[in-house]
């Protein structure tokens, strides 16, 4: 299994394919391992060199106690770049691996070539996302997590610290339900993340303010589900980033690359082929 120590700390990655350097950032709670699993990586690497890696506390990369924010791992993601001997990187984030790229172009803006910034929602823009109780999946999302033993309401969505407490706390009985409802691997992850400040840290602005969110000049797309409940963070990036156009995943939310895989897939060829200057090899369906 490649690792790559970066500061004391053991990150998971694989990588594939030879050109361009494209970069694969997972959400919190997540890991790499969805993006072969959709077939993202050996699609892209015709064309580039993919690298992806779990990041801090996630898949098989070390958990420090602390350093979750979106400026950490935006560091952890250009000193993994220098290690790895990357050029200018066009990094696709999901979630808040958006956040993490957008604030490693706002920090570091020569190593980032371009950015896909696929459903995420920053902290900085908070403001904007009023109406998460009207999503189309937050009713079932709601109902799976009670099922499961956990207390989601509107107004504790977005604490993902309480919910990683929620979970190192449940009782036997809560903790069977869990495992029956989410699953053993899920239960596992969250409380790996409820030892560690990483559910405070997702949830802070960490020097990402509007204004700097608004100050990246790369290329750069939000690609978003088209029944997102975050459509109203993917119109402001369009409308005050200086280089970003909207593209929507036809039947997806949030989690567009597991709702609607094979679109997804096709869709971020399409982007980052264009975004190289490499010529399309094929037609894609579904961009708005």
């Amino acid at each position: 299994m490649p690792r790559i120590a970066i500061d004391g700390m053991k990150f998971y990655y694989q990588q594939t394919g030879s050109g361009p350097d494209v970069v694969l950032l997972h959400g919190v709670s997540g890991n790499m391992a969805i993006w072969p699993l959709i077939n993202l990586m050996p699609a892209l690497a015709a064309d580039f060199r993919v690298t992806a890696y779990d990041m801090r506390g996630h898949g098989y990369s070390d958990t420090p106690p602390a350093g979750y924010t979106s400026a950490d791992m935006a560091g952890d993601l250009v000193k993994i770049q220098r290690a790895l001997g990357l050029g200018p990187m066009y990094v696709l984030g999901h979630s808040f691996g958006g956040v993490v790229a957008h604030h490693a172009a706002v920090l570091y803006p020569q190593a980032i070539a371009g950015l896909i910034l696929s459903d995420p929602y920053y902290p900085g823009l908070r403001r904007l996302e009023t109406a998460v109780g009207t999503w189309t999946g937050w009713l079932e999302y709601k109902e799976q997590a009670n099922r499961a033993g956990l207390e989601v309401t509107e107004e504790n969505w977005f604490d993902v610290g309480q919910l990683f407490k929620q979970t190192a706390d449940l009782t036997p009985d809560r903790y069977e339900m869990f495992r029956k409802e989410l699953g053993l691997a899920t239960m596992d992850r969250l409380k790996r993340l409820a030892a560690t400040t990483c559910g405070d840290d997702v949830k802070a602005v960490a020097g990402l303010t509007e204004e700097r969110i608004r100050s990246v000049r790369q290329p750069a797309v939000a690609l978003y589900g088209e029944q997102s409940p975050f459509l109203a963070t993917c119109e402001y990036l369009v409308e005050n980033l200086a280089n970003c156009r909207r593209v929507l995943v036809p039947d997806a939310k949030h989690r567009a690359h597991e709702e609607n895989p094979a679109v997804y897939v096709s869709l971020v060829c399409e982007i980052l082929r264009g975004m190289a200057g490499i010529p399309q090899s094929r037609s894609v369906e579904g961009a708005a």
